[in-house]
């Protein structure tokens, strides 16, 4: 059996992040390769040096000390897990991953060993969180590897020059690449020159709704309104917040729903608003149990998007209207011809904007894209 090692951002407090590596792996097994998600820490050493400012914390005494009381805390059942304690509890059950790699030389060192190599989805190639680390191009695999690209994520539309040449280099050294957005495509051919790269569908849409149901089905039973509106914001490129509150409350006044958040209450919003967080635990199985059981959505996130889009759920999605570099929403939603769904930051609101479409017509262009993605991911993993 071929052995298949993935690469990506998953172990970061962020749902999408952690289904879309679960997505890639469970359809990869099921064309019967032995598949491991290389665990390679994201952020570390190499990208606070470049400016990284999250996700850093200094080894101490104190802090090591720290750790052991949260654990102990933990399992005396003396506080809540954290958000990635619970994300991490999905990754143990769910997915086989590598040894792992804390830092940038870890991998360069004693680098994981595959007959094949996949960079995943999500932002892994943006150079704006990645400041060049190309361990999500492979730099670090043995020569004449082989090198496969799935849904790759650059989530802008240009590189800077800085990085240009290793960008080129590694990229051409790829067996075959895909990505997830139209600013993706022009990218690679403009880098490399290449024009075999294809647009494909983001790891989540790969599995159907039946197959995601089977996991929300694992989730805790959550208290929730018999029909609510599911609001899942995300912030990382640009200010979502007074543009969502407006929508909330156009979408509360013409529903009548109440609103059940994974985000935080927008500045200025005063419907009624449920923060499901603050008192239940919410993992990846509570996360497609929402989206499942919701009436409709509303979203800033990619992944918020891919599943309402897979689940058949009335929605509307936010994009950034001063800035379309980040177009990875708008790829998706023109894809399966749901272009209308699309609000951008300096939209108007007027009464015929509406979360519901032809649900069917975009199941079935949905299903067309699913099987053309498999065929590219199937036929690139043969050699």
């Amino acid at each position: 059996m071929k052995t298949v090692g993935i690469i990506t951002t998953f172990r970061q407090p962020n749902f999408g992040s952690v289904l879309q590596a679960f997505a890639l792996q469970y359809v990869i097994k099921k064309m019967g390769y032995d598949v491991k998600v290389i665990d390679y820490k994201y952020p570390n050493e190499f990208h606070w040096k470049a400016g990284a400012k999250h996700g850093r914390r200094k080894v101490t005494l104190r802090n090591r000390l720290g750790n052991v009381k949260r654990y102990l805390l933990l399992h005396l059942h003396l506080r809540k897990p954290t958000k990635m304690e619970l994300l991490n509890k999905f990754i143990k059950n769910e997915m086989k991953c590598t040894t792992f790699y804390p830092t940038r030389e870890s991998i360069v060192n004693h680098p994981p060993i595959f007959d094949i190599y996949v960079s995943g989805s999500d932002q892994i190639w943006n150079p704006n969180t990645m400041y060049g680390d190309m361990s999500y191009m492979f730099d670090f695999v043995p020569k004449n590897s082989i090198r496969i690209a799935y849904s790759s994520s650059f989530s802008c539309d240009s590189i800077p020059q800085k990085y240009l040449n290793a960008y080129k280099e590694n990229l051409c050294k790829f067996k075959a690449i895909s990505v997830r957005e139209s600013n993706g495509l022009a990218l690679v051919h403009k880098i490399t020159g290449r024009t075999d790269a294809r647009l494909v569908l983001d790891p989540t849409l790969l599995l159907t709704k039946d197959q995601w149901n089977e996991y929300a089905l694992k989730s805790d039973v959550l208290s929730l309104p018999p029909k609510f509106i599911l609001f899942y914001m995300l912030a990382y490129t640009y200010n979502p917040e007074d543009k969502m509150s407006e929508i909330l409350s156009f979408m509360q006044q013409k529903y009548q729903l109440p609103i059940v958040s994974l985000s935080p209450c927008p500045q200025g919003f005063k419907g009624e608003f449920i923060s499901i967080e603050q008192t239940q635990l919410i993992g990846n199985y509570e996360f497609l149990q929402l989206f499942i059981k919701a009436e409709m959505v509303v979203t800033s996130s990619f992944h918020g998007t891919a599943f309402s889009i897979n689940l058949g759920k009335p929605f509307l999605a936010l994009e950034n209207g001063k800035s379309r570099s980040d177009d990875r929403i708008y790829s998706l939603l023109h894809a399966v011809g749901l272009s209308s769904q699309l609000l951008f930051t300096n939209s108007k609101l007027t009464e015929d904007v509406t979360p519901y479409y032809n649900i069917e017509e975009e199941q079935i262009q949905l299903d067309k894209l699913r099987t053309s993605s498999l065929d590219f991911l199937k036929t690139s993993l043969q050699e």
